[in-house]
């Protein structure tokens, strides 16, 4: 499976137990539904580096973790 920021988030999401609603309320209104979904569903998303940031930091991921997996995904892994 293509681990995508999309995908990173999604699980992220899932596993927190939130709707798409509940993580754009958590981000202060600084990232929409519309960003979260198109994120979760569009596998070639690729955000600005700034929405980057707001995804990172709503989602209080460390940021290592974020990039070994784009990384694998780009490795074939």
């Amino acid at each position: 499976m293509k681990h995508s920021l999309g995908a990173i988030i999604k699980d992220y999401r899932e596993r927190k137990g939130l709707t798409q609603l509940e993580l754009s309320v958590k981000s202060k209104g600084e990232l929409s539904t519309a960003t979260i979904s198109w994120a979760e569903t569009n596998p070639d998303y690729n955000p600005t580096l700034s929405t980057f940031i707001k995804f990172y930091k709503v989602m209080d991921v460390p940021f290592e973790n974020i990039v070994e997996i784009l990384e694998g995904s780009a490795d074939g892994k």
